[in-house]
């Protein structure tokens, strides 16, 4: 009976392992550094703390931005392109 159940738990562990490899798989790099949604971020221009599912993403010199509002995104692109 006790190796049926270490059987089922290992089967169940090695299903879980495998989904996450899977979901892994096809992401870039860049797509794994990414916080979750639920994450807060730092606004870099007004400092203020947003959740990453709500904020404004921007690229700017090859790194991904977080911010509260276009307009902190407007600010922070034209402080750091002159």
């Amino acid at each position: 009976m006790y190796k049926i159940i270490i059987i089922l738990v290992l089967l169940v562990i090695l299903f879980y392992m495998f989904r996450r490899a899977i979901q892994d798989w096809g992401k870039t790099d860049e797509e794994k550094a990414l916080p979750g949604k639920d994450v807060m971020v730092q606004d870099p221009v007004c400092k203020v703390y947003i959740s990453a599912g709500s904020a404004v993403t921007e690229r700017v010199g090859g790194q991904t931005y977080f911010f509260c509002s276009k307009d902190c995104a407007n600010k922070f692109q034209k402080k750091n392109s002159g």
